[in-house]
Formats: structure tokens, sequence, C-alpha cells
């Protein structure tokens, strides 16, 4: 016994039976094509022609917390061995004076040891001629105390440092300093943003790509080249005024967007 009517039985029936058949192929091939096209958009990037780009700067301000200050001591021997041992009398006095101001041992570093021949050409001979050896020695000390600078920079300089530079004046930590230059970053770029989507009449949908770099500005002083014992007279207490005045932390940001279509 079949349990479907036939044609000639009941065609109202089979017509809506054919009906729903149909609707359910067309309904299935929909949802086939459209599972087939998501599939083929997923990790396509969004055209170009659909995006704004925005930067924005911002700037945070602090107080200098550290100081690095290098000095150096060339000294000359008419053999090598006389100018370093010299040179090392000279600079080890220059460092334990420094420590004795409670620098701490792992803030002073040996950061270039050079030795060679000083030569001159003669002209009425043709030849090089030599005027000894020079032994070049150079530390860099990181004071994170910066009331004692000033006491630094005059034991190099009673010791007859041959060059000292610095102070550069850094701060130890930026973070605090960079999230506040974000922060401003972000709330300009966002800005400028909304205020393009405007002029262009289109409206914008959401963030999709996010960068962001920084600069940091970190001054210096030095003191040039020559001889500098005279410059630092400890027995009539005279001590340079060192100012470490405020560092700039610069931090730029880029934000892309979509526009809603």
């Amino acid at each position: 016994m079949n349990m479907w009517p036939t044609w000639h039985e009941n065609r109202p029936f089979v017509v809506i039976l054919l009906v729903l058949f149909l609707s359910m192929i067309v309904f299935f091939g929909v949802k086939i094509d459209n599972t087939l096209r998501t599939s083929k958009e997923i990790g396509r990037p969004q055209p170009f022609e659909h995006q704004i780009t925005v930067e924005g700067e911002g700037r945070a301000t602090g107080k200098p917390d550290i100081a690095t200050i290098s000095l150096s001591v060339d000294s000359k021997g008419e053999q090598v061995a006389a100018a370093q041992e010299k040179n090392t009398e000279t600079m080890n006095t220059i460092i334990k004076e420094v420590k004795a101001l409670g620098i701490d041992e792992k803030d002073v570093q040996t950061t270039n040891y050079n030795v060679y021949e000083d030569k001159y050409w003669d002209p009425e001979t043709g030849e090089d001629k030599s005027n000894g050896w020079v032994v070049s020695q150079q530390i860099t000390i990181k004071i994170r105390d910066t009331s004692k600078i000033a006491d630094v920079l005059t034991v190099g300089g009673k010791n007859n440092a041959t060059n000292i530079v610095g102070p550069n004046f850094t701060i130890d930590d930026t973070s605090n300093l960079k999230a506040e230059a974000r922060k401003e970053a972000i709330a300009e770029a966002t800005k400028k943003a909304k205020e393009l989507a405007k002029t262009l009449g289109v409206r914008l949908e959401k963030i999709i790509g996010y960068t962001e770099w920084t600069t940091d500005s970190n001054p210096y002083s030095s003191l040039g080249m020559g001889g500098l014992g005279g410059m630092f007279d400890s027995t009539k207490n005279v001590m340079p005024d060192i100012q470490a005045g405020s560092n700039e932390v610069k931090l730029n940001v880029s934000l892309i967007y979509t526009i809603a279509e």
C-alpha cells in the first residue's frame, strides 16, 4: 500500500509537496553558496579604498634620575710599558676616588682601552718617525644619585683626565611617561579620524590596525679635549653647577579604521 497520494488521487497535495521540496533545494543551495563565499573572504585583507589611516603624536616630560659621564686618560711614553704604567696609575686613582663617592662598582665600566704609536712624517728624511707610544683608557660612570655629578666631574678634572664627556641625562623607567604620551597620541589620532571622516562624508566602522614608536630625548653636555685639571680646583671648592632639566618622551601612533559601506 502506497502512503503517498498519486497525481490522479490528490493533485493539490502533490503540488504542495513539490513546492516544499523545491524550496528546500533553493534554501540549502543559498546556504552552501554563502558558506563558500564566507570561507573565501577569511584572511583576505580589507581593500585599501575601505580604510582610513591616521597618525597622532603624544609628549610627556619627566625629571632625569640617572646621568652617565665618560672619563678618558691619554698617557705617553717612549715605550708601551712606560705609557701603560703611567696610564694605569692615573686611571686607577680616578676609579678609586669615584667609588669613594658612593658609586657602585657595577656602575663603573671600562669602555675603551687603546695602545698606538704616535708617528709623524719627517719631510727632511722622507720617513715616518716616532714620538713614542700612547695608551688611552676610557671609563663610563653611571650616576644614580644626580647630586654627585659635580663630584665625579671634579675627580676627573683634578686627576688630569684628558677628556670628559657628559653628563648624559636619562630616565631609568619611562613606562609611565610612555603611557601618558600614548594616551595623548591616541586621542589626537582619534580626533583626526573623526574630522577626516566628516570631511569625506563617510562613517568609521572599527579599528583594524595599530602601530606605535617612540623617540626619547636625552640631552647631554661635554667638556672638550685637553688637560682639565685647572678647571676644577678642589682647594678652592670650585665645582660646576649642573642642571638636569627635564627629558621628553615622544610617542607616535598610527590607527587604521575601516569605512562602513
